[in-house]
């Protein structure tokens, strides 16, 4: 059995709006998918359906071989989440702070707490600033701290939703290096974006998402082709001929 088991999930919201038709996928433990859509196209709405955020109308999502729905507090401790606005996770009045909020709130004592904050912010780069007020800290170093916030809790696998998002290109570039070190770690990654060549060489697989429903699935140069039917922008090195290579390089 896959690490992320997805089975025949749709969520249809109040007012009725489909927001996931009968979507199947697997997630490999330590595999890194990108998922890709236009807005509207279910992105987030697939990526809080990982750790019980929400919650499937029909279908289910499976996490290391236990039902979301019926567990969530064990999908959220397997599958950490890093949300879009970086602000919005950001609680502590100092870096450290922030990043023992989730080891506190599941009860681990004083010393694993400190070990495990100290060990989150030297992943991330941060441990510098562990003193810090995070206001003061740039775009990329807010996500990399939400990043170490969720590192703290000892997740197998993390889910990005928009990772780049109103980043500068130094900001992108010390995001995507913390995602390609956790994956080559072994955590499992699902990264949402509509910014395919920023991260595509580094994926091991592509799901493009439209109108709610999984459509493609496979190796990122493969589905290239195939992306502009959907609104998603392709890397302008593919449009050139040329090789889509990392934005790390």
């Amino acid at each position: 059995m896959s690490f992320i088991e997805i089975r025949s999930l749709s969520h249809r919201f109040a007012d009725g709006t489909i927001g996931l038709d009968r979507i199947d996928l697997g997630v490999e433990s330590g595999e890194f998918v990108v998922v890709a859509g236009e807005n509207g196209s279910g992105k987030t709405t697939l990526l809080r359906h990982l750790n019980g955020l929400l919650l499937p109308t029909d279908g289910e999502v499976i996490v290391d071989g236990r039902s979301v729905a019926a567990d969530p507090v064990r999908a959220r401790l397997k599958i950490g989440m890093v949300f879009q606005d970086a602000d919005s996770q950001i609680v502590g009045q100092t870096v450290a702070e922030d990043a023992a909020f989730g080891p506190e709130n599941l009860g681990f004592d004083r010393q694993q707490i400190d070990r495990r904050v100290r060990s989150a912010l030297e992943a991330v780069g941060l441990a510098h600033a562990a003193d810090q007020a995070p206001h003061l800290l740039s775009g990329g170093e807010k996500r990399r701290l939400a990043i170490a916030g969720v590192l703290a809790m000892g997740p197998e696998g993390i889910a990005f939703d928009e990772p780049f998002s109103n980043l500068d290109y130094a900001g992108v570039r010390q995001v995507l290096a913390q995602m390609v070190a956790l994956h080559r770690s072994g955590h499992t990654l699902v990264v949402t974006t509509h910014e395919v060549e920023k991260v595509a060489a580094h994926a091991d697989r592509l799901v493009i998402l439209h109108r709610g429903a999984a459509v493609l699935s496979g190796p990122p140069a493969v589905l290239f082709p195939d992306l502009e039917r959907y609104g998603i922008r392709q890397p302008c090195a593919f449009k050139l001929g040329k090789e889509v290579g990392s934005w790390l390089a």
